[in-house]
């Protein structure tokens, strides 16, 4: 089997408590961005997009900032008690494949550890969700992760690093900022970068 097709059970690795990427809490660099205003909503019920959510702490933080949240994921169990939370927060978890999920004109797309976990032959779609997703004027942001894994180590996590997101994007996404996370702040294997992307206005015009 190619291993870009390998299956990997989600949701058992929940259940083993398998889950390396889950922090338990917010990551450090959003959270920063989210208290510095940096990433501060736009304008009341400014819309956010988190695929691939997880147990919802990134979602939970932007929430809590000020967005208003969808966030996405396969794992059912995940909405026992994330589900609850977001909803209180205004906002709603549905459970599928975020590749798939309904979209719309979102004003925010956060990205983390949800584009290194799906295979390589998957990042059209990713490029199309994403492309579907961010409103004309709207933002992109993530959390780029491993960035300095090589190919050939495999995944997930699937190395990937700012020049390649660039490239799926597309040229109407224009990159606002790029910032090396600090290994001691926040510590991973591989190299994190914290980037923030505008998508053009006049997109479709």
């Amino acid at each position: 089997m190619n291993p870009e097709h390998k299956h990997v059970d989600w949701a058992q690795r929940y259940r083993d408590e398998q889950m390396p990427w889950d922090r338990g809490k917010a990551h450090a660099s959003l959270q920063a961005s989210l208290n510095s205003g940096q990433l501060a909503p736009p304008r009341e019920g400014a819309t956010c997009l988190v695929p691939g959510c997880g147990r919802g702490h990134d979602a939970l933080a932007l929430a809590e900032a000020g967005w208003k949240v969808t966030g996405v994921d396969l794992v059912a169990d995940l909405g026992t008690d994330f589900g609850e939370r977001i909803a209180a927060l205004g906002g709603e978890f549905i459970v599928g494949d975020a590749l798939n999920s309904k979209r719309g004109a979102f004003d925010l797309v956060w990205e983390h550890t949800f584009l290194c976990a799906i295979a390589p032959y998957q990042r059209k779609a990713w490029s199309e969700m994403v492309r579907g997703s961010v409103r004309p004027g709207g933002r992109f942001g993530a959390l780029i992760f491993p960035g300095d894994k090589p190919v050939d180590l495999g995944g997930p996590p699937w190395g990937y690093d700012v020049e390649r997101l660039q490239v799926w994007l597309g040229p109407d996404f224009e990159l606002e900022l790029t910032e090396v996370v600090d290994p001691e702040v926040e510590p991973r294997s591989w190299k994190q970068t914290f980037a923030l992307f505008r998508r053009a206005q006049d997109v479709g015009k």
